[in-house]
């Protein structure tokens, strides 16, 4: 299925200013026309509340602000529709513990770089698509996991787990289904 992405607005956040012009062309090249960035995690909670982007995307490893305080702080707000706001990690660190902290912070999916065109618009596309609905947890909201797990019997970690043994076993490479 091919989406009309022209009215999608999206926002980057990375550090790296090649990895944003990256970003920027390959967006482009889906025909997304809205398309803001910023350096780091404090910059992009700004944009995040001024513009109100559909999706972030957002890298893990960042400074001053890292992806991890950027999501814990933007699931914490108290505007239910920037708190829920899908979010696409991006990282070149996809070991278990990395992907597992994501998921419990909240992301609504994990890419690993380096990030190929076709990996990006299949998560931008389950991204717009796909609604699946937010649970509390603890103090901040966090996508309800995919799937056949029951949210409140299962917390985010071992839902996550699941996830990635059920990606294991699939023969997946790069590739975390949450």
């Amino acid at each position: 299925m091919v989406l009309d992405l022209s009215a999608v607005s999206v926002l980057v956040i990375d550090d790296n200013s090649h990895m944003r012009s990256l970003f920027r062309a390959i967006l482009g090249g889906f025909g997304i026309r809205r398309i803001s960035d910023a350096s780091d995690g404090a910059d992009g909670l700004a944009a995040t509340l001024e513009r109100k982007p559909d999706v972030v995307i957002c890298d893990w490893v960042m400074s001053p602000l890292n992806g991890a305080e950027f999501l814990s702080i933007l699931r914490g707000d108290t505007d239910a529709g920037v708190a829920t706001t899908p979010v696409i990690m991006v990282s070149a660190d996809a070991r278990k513990p990395v992907v597992l902290k994501a998921v419990e912070l909240g992301i609504h999916e994990f890419l690993a770089k380096p990030v190929s065109p076709a990996m990006l618009y299949q998560r931008l596309q389950r991204v717009l698509t796909e609604h699946r609905p937010f649970v509390r947890a603890v103090d901040r909201l966090r996508p309800a996991p995919r799937g056949s797990f029951e949210p409140s019997a299962m917390p985010a970690p071992e839902v996550a787990a699941a996830a990635l043994k059920q990606q294991g076993a699939a023969g997946g490479q790069g590739t975390v289904y949450l």
